[in-house]
């Protein structure tokens, strides 16, 4: 497992696919937060259960179903991207 791109989706939300360049598969997303301007959303995708968002309480991580407090975390494209990461499924 490679390190992640993000690639715009261009469709004009602002949104990224995570791609592995090593094997050209989607493995998530990183999303503009909706509530806190200038930081990202980490989902994952999960080839059984969908999508999984990346939630950050205190130092830990867990993927949870649907964004809310905590998924909003991350400051940067590429800190989600490393979050996706971690947490990758495919």
């Amino acid at each position: 497992m490679g390190e992640l791109v993000a690639v715009s989706r261009e469709d004009g939300t602002g949104c990224f696919y995570a791609i592995d360049p090593a094997t050209n598969d989607l493995v998530g997303n990183v999303i503009p937060s909706d509530v806190h301007r200038g930081k990202w959303r980490a989902s994952v995708i999960d080839p059984v259960r969908g999508v999984g968002f990346v939630c950050v309480t205190g130092t830990l991580e867990a993927l949870v179903e649907h964004s809310q407090v905590g998924t909003d975390t991350f400051s940067c494209v590429n800190d989600a991207l490393r979050a996706i990461s971690r947490h990758r499924m495919v």
